[in-house]
């Protein structure tokens, strides 16, 4: 019996015995196998929701310059509810610089060119984000041709645009209800009394007319918030251009309609805070408090490319309606003819993404455009857009 127990006793030590060396060195290698699986299937899945992410915010930050682009320069050119343009006096200084083109009475679109970014040109010089940053006193690198000459880039633009970029001009006007003459009134008042106060401020541009007879743009010399309009005569001090003292263009009447003038300069700036590249505007209103504001629209544009519709004269065989060549700010022959616009820019991820790391060149309204070598994911975008007020319609 005592020897049955024994035996009992051993068996029963011996099934209790636990993993071998081996065995537990499988398992632990098994285990870590399994585990490495799944750190890497949630890496992957974790930089793919990233890359996705990102490429989304590309596309809606892309699709929203280009509709906002595309807003501001069909407002180009409208005078207001008449039916057709007529003559416009022009009030404003002649200085002899940027301000001539900026505020000529009847082109309301200009642009500036960077240099070396024009048709069949490949831009590269692009290859750290240091060279996005822009640097004070190269405002020679843009140029605009304007009547037979050229003027530099805007002095308030010194300094803020990308170095590679185009900057375009633009100018439209916004109607002030239910603001008229209050008559009479001759054309040789000193100032056009209104029905109600201004809500313009002092020094800024303004565009009335009739319609008919009158259409007068100048700079409103009145106090802030005014219930008259003066154009009185000033230099090109600032807030410039100022006006050269001119009688009003007609004995307004309360058919009269009253506007305020925006203009307005879109260029790829860089946000010093987020060290990010973007799309700026540069509110140009000449008063003493503030003769110009900067406003960040878009985060995250590279580049914006530009070229210009060019309708031929009549005498040359153009039609007002047809697109006869496309060309760069620095070649416009002439800036009545430009009817229409090509724009196209590129824009980044804010974040290195891991992509390739070779440097890739983009189409850009045929400009070879390289970016930087960063491994940031990137998407060209590309829209055509008629002047439709630029237009002649038969």
């Amino acid at each position: 019996m005592k020897q049955d127990q024994r035996a009992t006793g051993r068996k029963s030590t011996n099934s209790a015995a636990g993993f071998s060396l081996i065995e537990l060195m499988v398992a632990l290698a098994l285990g870590l196998l399994v585990v490495a699986a799944m750190i890497g299937l949630f890496a992957g899945n974790k930089a793919t929701y990233a890359a996705n992410e990102a490429l989304a915010r590309v596309q809606e930050n892309g699709r929203f310059a280009m509709e906002l682009l595309k807003r501001e320069t069909r407002a180009v050119n409208f005078y207001g509810t008449c039916a057709a343009q007529i003559p416009i006096r022009n009030h404003l200084n002649d200085c002899g610089n940027e301000f001539t083109a900026i505020f000529d009475d009847i082109r309301s679109v200009v642009g500036w060119e960077f240099l070396g970014t024009g048709l069949g040109d490949t831009y590269n010089a692009l290859a750290t984000e240091a060279d996005l940053v822009p640097a004070a006193g190269n405002r020679n690198d843009w140029q605009v041709a304007y009547d037979g000459g050229s003027f530099d880039l805007p002095a308030f633009l010194d300094g803020r645009v990308v170095p590679g970029s185009d900057v375009l001009m633009l100018r439209s006007i916004e109607p002030i209800p239910a603001t008229t003459v209050t008559p009479p009134h001759a054309q040789a008042d000193a100032d056009i009394d209104l029905t109600q106060a201004s809500t313009l401020d002092n020094n800024e541009l303004t565009f009335v007319t009739n319609c008919t007879t009158g259409a007068d743009l100048f700079q409103n010399t009145a106090a802030s918030n005014a219930a008259t309009l003066t154009a009185a005569a000033t230099g090109c001090a600032a807030p410039r251009p100022g006006n050269r003292g001119l009688n009003w263009s007609a004995a307004y009447g309360d058919t009269m309609q009253v506007f305020r003038v925006r203009s307005q300069a879109l260029y790829i700036g860089y946000n010093a805070t987020s060290e990010e590249p973007g799309l700026w505007r540069a509110v140009i209103s000449p008063t003493a408090a503030e003769p110009v504001r900067y406003e960040e629209l878009v985060a995250g544009v590279e580049t914006l490319q530009v070229l210009y519709g060019y309708s031929l004269p009549a005498d040359q065989g153009g039609d007002g309606q047809t697109v006869d060549f496309w060309v760069t700010a620095d070649g416009v022959p002439d800036w009545d003819f430009v009817i229409g616009l090509r724009l196209a820019m590129t824009l980044r991820s804010s974040e290195n993404m891991g992509a390739d790391a070779l440097r890739r060149t983009f189409d850009l309204v045929a400009t070879q455009f390289e970016h930087p070598q960063d491994g940031r994911l990137r998407q060209p975008f590309t829209t055509s857009i008629s002047l439709r007020n630029q237009q002649l319609v038969l």
